[in-house]
């Protein structure tokens, strides 16, 4: 009846195996060979494009996070993540009597916390990954992705260790001050000099060292290395006239004198951090400063309010602070600053920041046991119950977070527990609404 013509045929059943009747008005047999549409070059066409577009997604996903596609990421989450993802899911109890806030650390839902008895790492699932046996009572961890640096406060001792594993234990030559270390692997110590205020020694991944410089004027208090290991910048106190001074040093590993120095007078430092290739983010007692590396001058910003926390965002270049109007440390001032030391972000609230986190644009508090999260126009857009012990909280994403607590180490899915605590809420206001009508009648 029709005649067969150019085009792409469906393949159908041989008429013989046919024992359905057709009620249309055209027989079966006619349909043996079903013509569509698409021609054989269009879906080529279609094909292409859709690999064309997986792959432009790809690209662009991959270039938003090229900082995190390191081999080195990418086999830990592929070993720990895929391969060794056997967790029971968190909550997971500590190892060890105390964990200290700054002794906690989080890199692509990876967990490391050093406690006053051991090294320990966690997957996502809450599987541990490392338990490393620490040398010292009152143990310090520094984190560079996925490298970390503990040493004891007051002691000598100190170790290098990789998310999975303990590299190198040592000795420093003089009792350490203070330290950090860099994603490569390069770590910095600063101990108590030799005839000196203070001696800072930089060592390779492979724990030669590489550089020293001593201080004849300054006690260093803080120091922090730069993200390729190439150099730091030590902070460090003294006294002027009975008032205090603060010394700064940028310095660079591969020259022998400061490629920078600076003075503040009347504040200490408490912490510092790189927030861009060139520029520091400092944090002191009564005001916050940005160094631009090769400049004379620096940035100031005077506090307004009590210093109550403070966190650094080096991926957005930016660093934020918690400043207290009240006695309690409660009705706090959250500012995030560019790494020009401008304002990007301010947020009045009444609620306080025992602990302070930053992802993005989105900004988190712990007030007592509960984690508010706030965006850029100062919007509460998520609360969560942390649970009783809670310390400190980590951002995650917008809308997750792993919590530190006496006892626990916790992830939570902000959104998720937010959503279903209005959803309570609507159902208790509906409940006393009820009652309300019942008792009316």
């Amino acid at each position: 009846m029709f005649n067969k013509r150019n085009g792409r045929y469906a393949e159908t059943k041989p008429n013989k195996e046919r024992t359905v009747i057709s009620y249309e008005d055209m027989p079966l047999e006619d349909y043996e060979q079903e013509r569509t549409n698409i021609s054989p070059k269009a879906v080529k066409k279609i094909i292409i494009a859709v690999a064309i577009a997986l792959v432009a997604g790809l690209l662009v996903l991959a270039f938003a996070n090229r900082d995190k596609l390191s081999p080195e990421n990418l086999s830990m989450w592929w070993s720990y993540e895929v391969l060794g993802n056997g967790g029971k899911g968190y909550p997971v109890e500590l190892v060890g009597s105390e964990v200290k806030k700054g002794n906690f650390a989080v890199n692509q839902s990876r967990v490391a916390y050093a406690s006053d008895t051991s090294f320990v790492t966690l997957n996502s699932s809450g599987k541990e990954i490392a338990n490393v046996q620490l040398r010292y009572s009152k143990p310090v961890m520094k984190s560079g992705e996925n490298r970390f640096l503990t040493y004891g406060l007051g002691d000598t001792g100190y170790q290098i260790l990789t998310y999975d594993k303990e590299l190198y234990a040592g000795t420093a030559e003089g009792v350490i001050f203070t330290g950090d270390i860099a994603p490569n692997g390069n770590f910095c110590l600063v101990t108590e000099g030799n005839g000196f205020l203070s001696e800072l020694y930089a060592f390779d991944r492979n724990n030669n060292r590489i550089y020293k410089y001593s201080f004849s004027e300054y006690y260093i208090n803080s120091v922090a290395i730069n993200s390729d290991g190439s150099g730091c910048v030590a902070c460090g106190i003294t006294s002027n006239n009975g008032a205090m001074r603060t010394g700064i040093y940028v310095l660079d590993f591969s020259k022998e004198e400061p490629v920078g120095k600076y003075t503040i007078e009347n504040d200490s430092i408490l912490d510092s951090r790189y927030i861009s290739g060139r520029r520091i983010a400092l944090v002191g007692e009564n005001a916050s400063y940005v160094v631009k590396v090769g400049e004379e001058d620096y940035a100031s910003v005077k506090y307004e309010g009590k210093l109550t926390n403070y966190c650094f965002s080096p991926s957005t270049r930016s660093y934020a602070i918690a400043l207290s109007k009240s006695g309690d440390g409660r009705s706090c001032t959250l500012i995030r600053y560019n790494d020009n030391g401008d304002v990007q972000t301010q947020i009045d609230t009444e609620k306080g920041a025992e602990s302070f986190s930053v992802f993005k644009g989105t900004m988190a508090v712990l007030d007592g046991n509960t984690i508010y999260t706030f965006n850029s126009e100062g919007n509460i857009t998520n609360t969560c119950d942390a649970g009783t012990g809670a310390t400190a909280v980590t951002l995650t994403s917008d809308s997750t977070a792993y919590v530190l607590s006496i006892n626990q180490m916790r992830y939570f899915d902000l959104a998720k527990v937010t959503a279903e605590m209005e959803r309570q809420q609507r159902e208790q206001e509906k409940l006393e609404q009820e009652q309300q009508s019942e008792a009316g009648e």
